[in-house]
């Protein structure tokens, strides 16, 4: 009885579906209708994790960029700070 009220409740906040339609359906209809959202709410759940996953490749190739373009920052400013002395020749 707990797991009706609760695949109703889910049904009517997650679906906007109506109480009363769901108390409509024949009880087979309801337990397809379950079975249903279950498939898709792990289809989601696989899409979300493949979207995560790329997300993770490509923060983490643009960290590696960054580190690769602040090495060279610091390079560069560290060749323009030197001073330059020039030496005069002896004839």
């Amino acid at each position: 009885m707990l797991n009706l009220v609760k695949s109703k409740l889910f049904i009517c906040r997650e679906w906007h579906v109506q109480p009363s339609e769901i108390d409509r359906l024949q009880y087979f209809e309801f337990e397809q209708m379950c079975e249903e959202i279950e498939k898709y709410n792990k289809e989601q759940e696989k899409q979300s994790k493949e979207q995560q996953k790329q997300y993770d490749q490509v923060q983490s190739s643009m960290k590696n960029m960054n580190s690769v373009s602040n090495y060279n920052n610091i390079t560069k400013q560290m060749n323009n700070s030197l001073p330059k002395i020039s030496i005069p020749k002896l004839t």
